[in-house]
């Protein structure tokens, strides 16, 4: 299935959703870069048989935002029962707030990532997704993973 594109930008923003995408990591802005990247499983279409999703066309992907600044997260993965939930979706991701750049080049945004676990926020100058194996169809709305061990 190879039916989607392997690269969206900022520009695809209004026609894209990340609702119930699995994130498995973030690579974290290191000195002298101004990014930031998300290991996510990425849902392309949701298949309904019905009223009941019976499946999913998922892809793992690379979210990397550009030109980030202001990053915050509040992050809780205690579940009400007192144990941890390690699982972490993605419920929304928002923008708000478009203003130019000082030199009047670029567009920032404020982008707000909801989670199930909690939230991160951030301004950037956009961001691209990048597959990296076409969309499968898949009974769950995540991939699996190879375990990783310490």
């Amino acid at each position: 299935m190879n039916e989607y594109r392997e690269i969206w930008t900022d520009a695809d923003f209004d026609d894209m959703g990340w609702h119930d995408a699995t994130m498995y990591s973030m690579d974290m802005p290191r000195e002298g870069t101004f990014s930031v990247s998300f290991d996510i499983d990425y849902i392309f279409k949701w298949h309904k048989d019905g009223n009941r999703f019976v499946g999913w066309d998922v892809a793992p992907c690379t979210l990397r935002f550009e030109n980030v600044s202001g990053l915050k997260a509040s992050l809780n993965w205690m579940n009400d029962g007192g144990t941890n939930d390690a699982y972490t979706c993605i419920v929304a991701i928002t923008r708000s707030n478009a203003r130019p750049t000082p030199n009047g080049q670029l567009t920032v945004w404020d982008y707000h990532i909801e989670l199930n676990s909690g939230e991160i926020d951030f301004s950037a100058t956009g961001y691209n997704q990048t597959l990296r194996s076409p969309a499968v169809y898949s009974e769950t709305q995540d991939l699996p993973r190879a375990t990783w061990r310490p």
